[in-house]
Parts: structure tokens; sequence; C-alpha cells
């Protein structure tokens, strides 16, 4: 074998992907900000009714998988082996055994991530320069993944080991790759919440990073110890053996929890209610919700009976043009086990909204809770005990769909919140890992709440961005299956499609808040399950591209029929199992309506990939170059620590003139 060849290759291959994490260490120059309370960005765009850009993207992803099956003088696939094959013989000279490595490489996979690379850089909206910069993550995409094969060809030659391209060892490559060259366009493209400045101070043991390190070993040894044994079978034919790895990739991180929750439940120590009653304070914020704020604040009046101890609601009401304000007094009026009042003010979005209550909150354990919901009966009662650790900064619930109304999107809903809470979050619970404790219902130490800031405005996310910034400062985050709170759910595609969008583009802000490379690590919630968001963006979206391409190779090529029912029969599986999860806990808890629509999943979970993709069409772009503004004259500087703040005035700046979509 060429050493020297190899040598510049593995250099060239790190030389690349240190360029690729490069712009993960820059802090954000765009945020305005002072890194807690404000985050001043452009606004988000919102979508059109119609989608243009999504159909314009959905119709350039099916051009250019026609192009990729159809074009053959010279075949786009065939170009793409052949240039790992003359590498990988240049660094081997082993032609022989170098194409029988390449003979099972199929660079289906390869395609979706440049297919969805080149989508959004024509969809988003730049200027035609930052479309270039945007389009040319294609090409170190390509130089990447074809640096990878050959570097697995070569170990595979070396050591007589299965590292061929489409083993789980490339697939787990490419995911790792695809997931930063995806990463390094987001930060660079688009305009995103510089990194938070709450310190970092825990002062617990490292034994929740090491037992999710080791919960992650285990999970990918036994993908790829598995996938090794079933390959040498006789009996596996070539098209499981290239698809396999794909399926078990989808199951990676999924699987993960399930060791976790299985130690959840064999460790589980949940607190039980004592004689001690301490005060709570429940803050809801309100924008034209009186349709169902009646019905919260009886179930929180409901709640405070069983807790029996003082209660007090605090309905801040922002701005709202129907009748909220007088609906919501006269609900408080026929309250007879908790107290409560009205906070007015003009419309500021639900963030400002939530920090008029902080300002004004007396108790030590506050519980937020959004208008659209329904608190459980006990929600007070199991939640405030665990405020006797002094630990514990966080709790959150078992989120339900409210049952008034009921639709489709209410049966999946259940249906996907049972694997959400009732296993995944369960699961990071044991090792502090909860990412997000929803607003549909959170209790949490008003201490640390005004130590971070409070609800940072401007962004979305800021349940999740609290729920951070708590871990930060040293305390625990957990759920408890015992608590039960009830959402609104959307009632039709458009609706369900604009929530998830608002979900993905807070995910994107929480994200740039809280990357460990600028801001440190502050446990399994950032080094493993932050970046894990990260990487899901890249699979995600390329699942979006994928049954695109499969319907294209089905009717372009029959004599792939064969194969194509297998990768679809594979895709559908991997994207499902949450479901093969929650279907055993819809029997448990009498979701068995639930069930029947359990084979439109995919539809939903398509309708989901839509969402991420709308949420990264709608975020504002970055110009080309970049041009560093200067920051306002009232930004505090990342050491500084800023007092909690509420924003009155919406017209104070641009950036806080809110509409529906904050809430």
């Amino acid at each position: 074998m060429e050493v020297a060849l190899q040598a510049l290759a593995a250099v060239l291959l790190l030389a690349l992907l240190g360029g690729t994490v490069l712009p993960f260490f820059t802090d954000s120059a765009d945020d305005r900000g002072d890194g807690r309370t404000d985050v001043i960005i452009p606004r988000h765009v919102r979508t059109p009714p119609r989608r243009p850009r999504t159909w314009v993207f959905l119709a350039l992803v099916a051009t250019l998988g026609l192009v990729f099956l159809g074009w053959q003088h010279p075949s786009l696939p065939g170009l793409y082996a052949h240039a790992v094959n003359s590498a990988a013989v240049a660094l081997t000279h082993s032609p022989a055994m170098v194409n029988a490595y390449v003979a099972r490489l199929r660079p289906a996979s390869v395609f979706f991530a440049v297919a969805y690379i080149s989508g959004i850089a024509l969809v988003i909206r730049a200027s035609p320069a930052r479309r270039v910069a945007a389009l040319a993550h294609a090409l170190l995409y390509l130089a990447l993944m074809l640096l990878t094969h050959v570097s697995l060809i070569t170990v595979g030659i070396a050591t007589r080991m299965p590292a061929a391209p489409f083993s789980v060892e490339a697939t787990l490559a490419n995911l790792f790759v695809g997931g930063l060259v995806i990463m390094r366009l987001t930060f660079t493209s688009f305009v995103l919440p510089r990194s938070t400045t709450v310190p970092v101070s825990r002062h617990r043991s490292g034994w929740d990073s090491i037992l999710a390190a080791c919960a992650l070993i285990t999970v990918i040894a036994t993908m790829i110890a598995g996938y090794a044994f079933i390959s040498d079978r006789s009996t596996l034919t070539a098209t499981w053996r290239n698809f396999l790895p794909i399926y078990t990739l989808s199951l990676l991180f999924v699987l993960i929890f399930a060791p976790l929750w299985a130690l959840w439940w064999t460790n589980r120590r949940l607190p039980s209610p004592g004689p001690d009653r301490p005060p709570v304070d429940v803050i809801v914020p309100a924008y034209n919700e009186e349709e169902n704020i009646t019905r919260l604040l009886r179930s929180v009046d409901l709640a405070a009976a069983r807790y029996g101890g003082p209660v007090r609601v605090m309905v801040s009401n922002d701005g709202s043009v129907d009748n909220t304000a007088q609906v919501a007094l006269r609900a408080i009026a026929r309250m007879r086990h908790a107290r409560g009042e009205v906070i007015s003010a003009p419309n500021a979005g639900q963030a400002t909204a939530l920090n008029r209550g902080l300002a004004i909150a007396e108790a030590e354990i506050i519980i937020r809770i959004d208008a659209d919901c329904v608190m459980g009966r006990r929600a007070l009662e199991y939640s405030v005990p665990w405020f006797r650790d002094p630990d514990i900064g966080s709790v959150g619930a078992m989120e339900e769909p409210r049952t008034d109304t009921v639709t489709w999107f209410h049966r999946l809903r259940a249906l996907e919140t049972l694997f959400q809470f009732r296993f995944a979050r369960l699961g990071q619970s044991m090792v502090d890992g909860i990412v997000v404790i929803p607003g549909t219902f959170t209790a949490f130490r008003l201490g640390p709440a005004k130590a971070a800031g409070g609800f940072p405005i401007g962004m979305n996310g800021e349940d999740a961005d609290l729920t951070m910034q708590i871990g930060r400062l040293g305390y625990r985050v957990v759920v408890d299956p015992r608590i039960r709170s009830y959402e609104d759910v959307p009632r039709s595609a458009g609706e369900f499609v604009e929530q998830r969008t608002r979900w993905a583009r807070g995910g994107f802000h929480v994200f740039a808040r809280h990357l460990p490379f600028r801001c440190g690590s502050a446990g399994p919630r950032v080094w493993f399950w932050t970046l894990r968001r990260g990487f899901s963006w890249f699979s995600a979206e390329a699942g979006l591209v994928a049954p695109i391409f499969l319907v294209e190779l089905v009717l372009t090529h029959p004599g792939y029929r064969h194969s194509v029912a297998i990768l679809a029969l594979l895709y559908v599986l991997g994207g499902t199992l949450p479901l093969a999860i929650s279907l055993p806990l819809a029997i448990k808890y009498g979701y068995w309506r639930s069930i029947l629509w359990a084979p439109t999943w995919f539809a939903y979970a398509f309708l989901r990939r839509l969402a991420t993709l709308e949420a990264i069409i709608s975020l504002p772009t970055r110009p080309f170059p970049a041009v560093t503004p200067s920051r306002s004259p009232g930004a505090s500087p990342r050491t500084q620590t800023r007092p909690l703040s509420v924003v009155t005035d919406p017209g104070r700046d641009w950036m806080h003139v809110p509409d529906d979509d904050d809430y």
C-alpha cells in the first residue's frame, strides 16, 4: 500500500472535517442581544398559505432524482463509484479487492444529501452569492464522503474486516459527515442567536455522562456486531446486505433510550406528597384564548383543591383583542381553592407575557401552563414534592391531547406523546438529559429562572431555552409519569405544519444558544442530545427526499422494483419504530381508538419533516460575505449578568413585535 498517499488522504479528510467544524466555535455576530433575556435578530418570514417554496423544493428534488437516475452518458452513480475506485486503487494497489468493495457501493444515500442541500440553496430567501455559498456545501459533502468511502475500503483491505462502503460503520460515517455539513450550512447561511452567557455551574459527579456514553457505545457496538454476524450468513441476499445498515441506523436514536428507560423504571424514586404545602404561583400567558381559558382555570382550581396549599394564578393577558381578560376574570371569581388575577399589557409576545408574571411572582415554586391546555387534577400534588430535593430545578408532566375535540391529528398525537413522554423523556431523565420541558406544563424554581434572565425574548423555543439554562445552573430536570397535562392539538394539516414549523424553528434557535463548542457542555443534555438534534436535521430531511426518489426509481427502473420494495419496507419500519413502542403503551393507557389510525403514521411523520423544511425556509439568511454589525448600545457583554427584564412596550424594538405565531 502507498503509505504516503494514505497519510495524505487522512490529512486531507481531517482538514476538511476541521474546516467543517470551525464555524461551530464562532459565536453569532448577527444577534445584538445580551445572550440572556434579549435575542435581537431579524424576524422569521411567515410561510404563505400556499407554501410556494416548499413545492418548489419538492419539484427540484424530484427533478434532481430523475437526472440522477436517467443521465447515462456518463452515469452519475457510475462517476462517483469510479472516483472512489480510482482513489482506493491508488492507495492500495489491489484493484481486484477494491472492485469487490465498490461493487457494493450504492450512492443513493449520498444523492439524498446532495439533493437536499441543492434544494435548500435554491429556495431560501437569500442573495445569489449566498445561494452559491450554500450550494458549495454539496461539493464539500461529496469530497468528505468520497474520502470516507476510500478510507473505509483501505481499512477493510488492511484489516480483512467488512468495513465496506455500505456497512453499519459507513452508514454511521455518512450520518456523521452529513450532520456536520448540514450544521455548517445552517450556521453560515442563517441568522441565529448568539450563545448563552449563563455560566455552567454543575457541581455533581460525572455519572450522568458516563451512563449516557455507555448506553450509546453499547447500542452502536450491538448494531455493528449484529450486522457483521448477519452479513456473513449465506442466506442474506446482496439487497439485504446493502439496505439493512440504513434500517439499522434509523433505530440508533430510538434504541439509545431503551437501556436508559429500563434503568429509570428499575431505579425510580418518585417523591410522595407529604404534610408540607408550600405556596405555588401559576403563570398563564394568554393571547386570544377566550375559548379555553375558563376550562383551564377550572382545572387549576380543581388541582389546587387536591393540593391543599396556597395557589395563586396570574393570567398574563398579552394584549388580546377578544374577551380573554373578561372571561378570565369571571372564571377567577368562581375559584374556590385558588386565588387569581389578570395582568393586562400591550401585545409583546409570549416570552414577555411570561416574564411579567415572573417579575411579580412571590412563591419559590412556579407553574407555567399555556392557556390552551388543561391541568391534570393531581399535577400540583405530585410536582411540588420534587422540590424538597435542592438539586431539582424543573419538573415536567406527561402530555396528552385534549379530548373536547378529536381529529386525526389528536389520534396520532396521542401515539406520539406516548413515545416522547412515557418512553424517551423517562430515559433522558435517568441521566439528566432532558432538553425541553414544554410550556404545556412545567414546574420550576423561581430563583434559577430569574438568575437565567427569565424567558428569552425574540426567539422561538423559550420553554426549551429555560430548561437548558436551569440545567447549566446545576439543577436537575425530571419528569413524573404521575403528572398529566392536556394540550391543544391542531385540527388541520395547515395548522399542524405551522405549529411544527414553529417548534422546529425553536429547535434551531435553542441549538445555536447551547451548542457545546460555543458555550461549554453541561452534561448529556448538551454533549449528546443537543448535538443529536443537529445530526437529526440531516437524517430527517434525507428521509424527506428518499420517498420521492423511491417512487422515481420504481417508475424508471422496473428491474429494481423488488429491491425498492425491500428498501421502502425498511424505510417505513425505521420511521415507525416509535409507533411500535407507543402501541403497547396505548393499550396500557387506554388509547384504543388511536391504535386504529396507526397505519397512517407514515403520513403524520412526513408532515413533521415538511415542517422542519419550512422552518429552514423561514429563517432569515445572512448576507455574503457576512457583515459584522455593531452591537446595540444596551447590549450587555458576555461576562455581565443581566437581571430579569420585562418588555412592556412592543415598539421598543422591531424584533419584539409579536403575532399569533408566538403562541
